[in-house]
């Protein structure tokens, strides 16, 4: 499959379905998934296969994926796959779900960015995140840590007209830059030259201290 920068969704049960319904028309999004008959009604690009074997992940572009989100019901399955993905994309943004308390922190070893125990949540708010639909608050908490910042940058901003390469926001905060709404148009397909307007409102997802991190190095400070 040729595409790129693309988000990749592995599973699609209801959480999934949750996503790429509010996902659907804004990204490149491609699923994966063993049972064709279910996945062929959503009228996306779709890679039937078990997400936990290489040839797979392959043919759903893994290594050139922006996002891979892992929304199984199986955290054995979870788990595989995320290391599977990490292996064959070091850079790209991993998202998993993790069904049981007890297997997060082997999800996070396996390389997830992100995990979330409480998936239904988390997919929805990550879907309507992304496409800008729906009213967040600026601080969304999804779960075990995770939140979701959102900031309108202003005119004098240390962020405006500056480039994420420039920035390096990942690299001294953690966070990642997973959204950013100018007008009425919402970017999802971002990358280290994607430039910082005036006006933009982004949207970064970490850890409760990354995202303090964040706040205290790029927040917008009243004047």
């Amino acid at each position: 499959m040729k595409i790129k920068d693309h988000y990749i969704l592995i599973g699609y049960g209801d959480v999934g379905r949750a996503a790429v319904e509010a996902l659907h028309g804004e990204i490149d999004l491609v699923i994966v998934d063993v049972d064709e008959e279910r996945v062929k009604k959503s009228k996306i690009p779709y890679i039937i296969g078990d997400s936990t074997e290489e040839e797979t992940l392959e043919l759903a572009g893994i290594r050139d994926a922006r996002m891979v989100m892992i929304l199984l019901n199986n955290d054995m399955n979870v788990v595989f796959t995320t290391l599977l993905a990490r292996n064959m994309n070091p850079h790209a943004v991993i998202f998993s779900r993790a069904n049981t308390v007890e297997a997060i922190e082997q999800i996070y070893r396996a390389g997830a960015d992100f995990v979330a125990a409480l998936p239904i949540m988390a997919g929805q708010l990550l879907a309507r995140l992304v496409t800008g639909e729906g009213e967040l608050k600026d601080v969304v908490k999804l779960c075990e840590g995770i939140e979701i910042l959102k900031q309108e940058i202003k005119d004098g901003s240390m962020l405006a007209g500056r480039t994420l390469a420039d920035l390096d926001i990942r690299l001294k905060t953690g966070c990642t830059v997973i959204g950013i709404k100018r007008g009425d148009d919402v970017i999802a397909e971002i990358d280290a030259s994607t430039k910082i307007e005036a006006g933009d409102v982004i949207a970064v997802i970490g850890h409760e201290q990354q995202v303090e991190r964040f706040k205290e190095l790029f927040g917008e400070r009243s004047s």
